[in-house]
């Protein structure tokens, strides 16, 4: 199998530190009552749950051929965490690298699912838990795979870029 190769100047965001250190929107989560009006079957948030959340901060962006990608970082309700935006002006000086690296960890576990069917939909970077419960800090890249059934996966990757597992399933 080829590896898939992204060219560097078509995924280079000109504009990243300015994104990141001022354009990013505080994510308001929602209220116990708010959840409760929507009558979901499985709340996503129970009382045990909410201390382990992070808040998040989000900004959509083009990047290559994709369009409104979502780039968000956990944080305060105040601030989006520095150490976390450091981590994403680093990722982003090679993310033609990160793209191309996870899609090709994807290839691995499907190989019947072309490449050009895949969509870049966020971006994430925060405290991640893995497969063995094991916290970290790092990095998801979240894409859409839209051929003859869709899925959804998320390949989370340590600090250093390389990914130690993925999340997915259909949509």
């Amino acid at each position: 199998m080829d590896s898939f190769e992204l060219n560097k100047s078509k995924y280079i965001v000109a504009d990243i530190k300015d994104i990141l250190y001022h354009k990013l929107n505080f994510v308001k989560p929602l209220s116990h009552d708010e959840i409760k009006q929507l009558n979901l079957v499985n709340p996503p948030v129970y009382d045990s749950e909410k201390y382990f959340l992070k808040e998040q901060w989000l900004y959509r962006m083009d990047i290559g051929e994709w369009e409104d990608v979502e780039i968000i970082i956990q944080g305060s309700n105040e601030n989006p965490d520095r150490a976390l935006i450091e981590l994403a002006e680093k990722i982003f000086e090679e993310l033609h690298l990160h793209i191309s690296r996870s899609l090709n960890y994807l290839q691995k576990f499907f190989p019947t699912q072309e490449m050009k069917h895949y969509y870049l939909s966020t971006i994430s970077f925060g405290k991640m838990v893995n497969v063995d419960d094991y916290l970290f800090t790092g990095f998801s890249l979240a894409f859409i795979y839209d051929g003859p059934f869709e899925f959804q996966y998320k390949v989370k990757c340590k600090e250093d870029g390389w990914p130690i597992g993925f999340e997915g399933g259909p949509l």
